[in-house]
């Protein structure tokens, strides 16, 4: 995105990479800012909305991809309430108080685009335990709707995006060879997604190609959650 011009405001409650990620495109002759922002803190998103219009004037783009999961595949009968809790706040909070802290500077704008980043685990239940992370981003999608009724007439779009697995610094550590050549057997595309798989799709979302798509889902998952999967 910011190689396509835009002015872009990285915002996390992991600073130490955040400050890295935005040295790395500074490096680079692009246009970003990093801060400091806890999702589930409407202070904290006040803040982060006022810096980015005093510093660039307005603010029409909103890309939310804050989200956790249990630390350990955990059945319903066993996980802490309070894990349940804090997995569903940082992911269900988080996007309610960001959507409704950038919409009144987007109407300034005379509109915007808002994408909340999902998972395919909002469409299917692929493995056991992951309750609360699957239930939180099917909250998601549904909340994308919402927005997205709510907010047409202001000229604001809201989609959700649906990753499949994804091989990112991130995701290194579980994301073994072992792992995912057993992965690739229940993905029809036969491949993990790449970062720039999903970020595409995000770019096409934010940016005026999908100026008249609001309230929807994109699935980047490699066709997974359209494949019951092999037989043996």
């Amino acid at each position: 995105m910011a190689r396509d011009g835009a002015s872009v405001v990285i915002a996390d409650i992991d600073d130490k990479t955040g400050t890295q990620s935005v040295e790395k495109m500074k490096n680079m002759g692009l246009t970003a800012n990093y801060l400091h922002l806890d999702v589930t803190s409407e202070e904290d998103w006040k803040s982060a909305v006022n810096f980015t219009v005093s510093t660039y004037g307005k603010l029409d783009i909103m890309i939310m991809g804050a989200g956790i999961g249990e630390a350990n595949a955990i059945k319903i009968g066993n996980i802490d309430v309070d894990e349940w809790r804090r997995v569903v706040d940082v992911t269900n909070l988080g996007m309610f108080l960001g959507v409704r802290s950038v919409v009144n500077q987007m109407k300034n704008s005379g509109g915007g685009s808002i994408v909340l980043v999902s998972s395919m685990m909002a469409k299917v239940v692929r493995e056991e335990g992951l309750n609360a992370y699957a239930t939180s981003r099917a909250g998601m999608t549904h909340f994308a709707r919402s927005a997205a009724v709510e907010y047409g007439p202001d000229n604001i779009r809201v989609n959700s995006i649906l990753p499949g697995w994804t091989y990112t610094p991130f995701t290194a550590k579980k994301f073994t060879r072992e792992w995912m050549n057993q992965m690739v057997k229940r993905i029809p595309l036969r491949r993990v997604a790449k970062a720039d798989d999903i970020a595409e799709g995000i770019l096409f979302l934010a940016s005026d190609e999908s100026r008249y798509v609001t309230g929807s889902e994109l699935l980047i998952d490699g066709g997974v959650t359209a494949w019951i999967g092999p037989t043996a």
